[in-house]
Parts: C-alpha cells; structure tokens; sequence
C-alpha cells in the first residue's frame, strides 16, 4: 500500500534523536582526572510532593548526531544563568542518559548536577533499563541499554551527585510492540521482570530512587494497552512505576482523547500520568517550535484534561537557543511564558501572516482522523490525507480577497517520487486560474514554496491539485502569506 500516516522519515529521526541511550557499544565517557573541587553553595530544597509537576529536558549538542539541540546547553548550568524565573516553576531537570554517559565530560556532568541541584530542582536522567536478549534481539534498539544504565547511575555517584528519578526511555513499546529487525516481541511479564532486575541494581547505589517510565502513543501502544502493562508490572514486582509519561505521536488527531484515557486508568491505579509536550523534526526556527508545543499544550488543556506531570523536552534540531527566559522564543521563555502569560503560547506568535490559519476547506476526499482541517490547523505534525492516490485536491476560502505574496506546501508523501501540484486561484465571482505548478520530483517533509513576482491580487480561494504522485495525495501543511503592506 503506498500510504502510511507514521511517515517513516520521522520515525527515523524519532529513533536517532530518542536513542541516546542505546548505543551500548560506545565506552562510557571516563572518570580519570581529578575533578576541580565543588564551591560549598547552599542548595534550594527540592519539593514533589505537590502536583502538577514540571519538568525540563533540552537537548544538548551531539558529536556527530542527528541534531544540534541547544547550542547554548551548558550555559544553562553556569552560575548567573538567566532562567531563574522558569526554573522557579519547575520541580524536575532530567539529563539524557547518553550525554550523562559518554557526552559529557566529568568536569561537565559535576557543572551541571551542581547547578541543577542548586535550584531546587530534582535530578533526573532517561535510561533504558533493558538488555538484549541471546539471539542479539532488542540490539542497537531503543530501550535496550540496561547494562549502560547501570554504569550511568554510578557515573552519577562517582562524580558526587545525587541521583532523585529514573524515567525508562521506553522498554514496554520497543520490547513488545515493536516488530522491526531485531525486535523482540517480548511478553509484558518478561518485561516487567526484567525491568524489576535493573531497578534492584540501581537503587543499590541510591535507595531512594523514583523510577517511572516513558512510552510513546501510537498504533496499538494505546491507553488499554498501557493500563495494562502498568497492572503487570504491579503484578510482577509487587510495587507501582512512580509514574507514566506518554510521548505523543502528534499525526495522530485523536491523541487528547487517548491522553485522557490515560489518566483516568492512572487515577484508578494511582500512578500519575505526564504528557511530554514538544514541536516537530521539521520545525526550520524556535519560534515555529515553541509555538507547536505551546499549541499542543492549549489543546488538551481545552480539553479539561489535568495532568499530573507536564515534560517540557525536545529531542529535536530545535530550540537552538535555552536562553535567557526574558524571550518568549527560547526554551526557558516558552517555560515561563506558558506559566505567567499562557494566552501568549501557541501559533499567534508566528502566524500572524497565514491566512489559511484556521480556514475553511473543502476536499476531494479524505479519511478519519486526516480531514482537510488538519492541512490548515498550523501545525505539521497532523495531516489532511485524502486516502487516495491522485488526481485529488483541497481548497482553502479565506474569507475575503487577499493579496497573496508566498504559499507554501508541507509535503506528506510516502514513497518519495514524480510529482505534479497545480496551485489554482480565484477572486470573488471568478474563475479559477492556474498561478503556479511544481513538477518534479518530492519526498517527505519537503517544503515547496512558491512566491509569484507580482503578488496575486484579489484572492479568495486557494486549490492544491495534485496530478501525479506514487503517493496517496496528502499535505502536512498549507501556508497562504498575506503581501505585506
């Protein structure tokens, strides 16, 4: 079938970016040298015994990976670092277990676990609590690096910090749902023995360990099916994860609906649930990233949902820059807008000029869950997807007739390939007429952009044609820019 609604691109940078603690054959970064000695500070207490709790992850720079998370990432754990007011809304910093174990040096982990400490804030890390099996299952897979935890909880110790919370990168999913190379297809009993082995080894070290767990939502890995994993892992260890946060597949339209799911089943079980709230790979500026995450976080909070945890993280290229909070388009910025201004997050930050925000479409066809709506909400993460291969189309009316200075087109497309896009317009009581056509060859997340020498006057109505594609005809996002004045 040439459709799929999990693009595989994204899956692939997903996993790249995520699995910074899986690489189980790069050696841990070494604890030689003497470290310089720690200046005698008297650290904020750490309280996490109210609810909601908030917690922060940026992404630090990775030596040959994927993405260059914040750029400014150990700026974050200097003395006078400007954050003090988002970091005073916060309760929980949480390193990656992969910059905790090979990334960063000695010198630097003590930086930071000294300055996270100094905050107040409760020290966490993200590891993978699980080791492949004998026939080299779960290898080089997200999840899998349980004997790499292992020696990161005692890096931790080794350079004298205290380590408060563990949050598993994901072992029930990639363990039993997932069936790629390699995989597993373990039972939820195996698991959560398993994991049960790795949480006595390392509380070994710091006995009074939290430990939750991370796992993503999509396809069958559902609120049930996680209800259920929560129930065996009770039955198998006799004790509750401390928590679960959910890492949401953003394609999919219906996810606060599955979030809130969730959180009744944790109140039943009485294991709080979190949400990590984030922007997308393909998000080209902080600013568009701080806005998708902040739009995400309005939506469920519409909703009426309440969250015990909320997870302000990105593994992805964005944001580059974590300081100062002063700017609402940093990381810390977004944090602390979200707390003292919250009208001030989402997309009115930085699409003031789309005019398709928002607009009414009309479709040639389309499936559940990818409607037309979803090409125009301003986010890319979600589709409109019409389920079918070409000729298909969508219109968008704006309202009123505009000057039309750009559109540009985020492409949904699986398998990548030849294409033809016809933009057609139409002014009030017109016809419509043929502005542009894009002709060549496409893929996954690529940006077409067109922006006619002259603005196109009079505009009301935008239709996206499409001719030919090996692809189902789908679009991530459809932006119209307004001509300046």
């Amino acid at each position: 079938m040439k459709r799929t609604l999990i693009p595989l691109v994204v899956i692939v940078t997903f996993l790249l970016a995520c699995n910074l603690t899986s690489i189980v054959s790069n050696p841990l970064a070494p604890a030689t040298s003497t470290p310089p000695p720690v200046p005698t500070l008297t650290p904020k207490p750490i309280d996490l015994t109210s609810l909601p709790q908030h917690w922060f992850a940026a992404l630090p720079p990775q030596p040959g990976g994927p993405y260059d998370g914040s750029d400014d990432f150990m700026q974050l754990f200097e003395p006078d670092a400007s954050w003090d007011a988002a970091a005073g809304y916060l309760q929980v910093y949480k390193l990656y277990g992969g910059w905790a174990a090979r990334d960063s040096t000695f010198t630097e982990l003590r930086q930071a676990m000294q300055a996270i400490r100094q905050r107040g804030l409760a020290l966490a890390v993200e590891l993978g609590p699980l080791n492949p099996g004998s026939d080299e299952c779960g290898l080089f897979i997200e999840g899998f690096a349980g004997e790499e935890g292992v020696a990161t909880v005692k890096r931790i110790k080794d350079a004298g910090g205290t380590l408060n919370i563990i949050a598993f990168d994901e072992p029930y999913y990639w363990a039993h749902f997932y069936d790629g190379d390699k995989a597993c297809k373990w039972s939820a009993e195996k698991i959560a023995a398993d994991v049960g082995t790795f949480i006595t080894a390392v509380r070994a070290m710091f006995p009074d360990l939290i430990i939750g767990d991370i796992e993503p939502v999509t396809g069958p890995a559902n609120a049930l099916a996680y209800r259920t994993w929560l129930e065996t892992f009770r039955a198998v260890n006799g004790y509750d994860l401390a928590f679960l946060h959910l890492d949401i597949e953003w394609s999919n339209t219906n996810w606060p609906v599955e979030v809130n799911q969730m959180v009744e089943y944790g109140q039943q079980l009485n294991v709080p649930i979190g949400v990590i709230f984030n922007g997308n790979p393909q998000d080209l500026t902080d600013e568009t990233w701080v806005s998708i995450a902040g739009e995400r976080l309005k939506r469920f909070e519409a909703t009426g949902g309440k969250l015990d945890h909320i997870i302000f993280q990105s593994w992805n290229d964005k944001p580059d820059r974590a300081l100062p909070d002063s700017d609402p388009h940093t990381f810390t910025g977004f944090i602390r807008t979200y707390f003292e201004n919250r009208t001030a997050i989402g997309f009115q930050a930085v699409n003031q000029e789309n005019l398709a925000l928002g607009k009414a479409v009309r479709v040639s066809n389309q499936i559940a869950g990818n409607e037309g709506q979803w090409a125009v909400d301003g986010d890319p993460g979600t589709v409109w997807n019409s389920g079918d291969g070409p000729p298909q189309w969508i219109e968008i009316d704006l309202g009123a007739a505009y000057d039309i200075r750009e559109v540009r087109l985020s492409i949904s497309q699986h398998p990548a390939g030849f294409t033809t896009h016809r933009l057609l317009v139409k002014t009030p009581g017109g016809d419509f007429s043929i502005l542009h056509t894009f002709e060549g060859d496409t893929a996954e997340s690529q940006l077409l952009i067109f922006t006619p020498p002259e603005p196109a006057r009079g505009v009301q109505v935008i239709r996206v044609e499409t001719t030919a594609s090996p692809s189902w005809v789908s679009w991530r996002e459809i932006e119209i820019l307004k001509a300046l004045p």
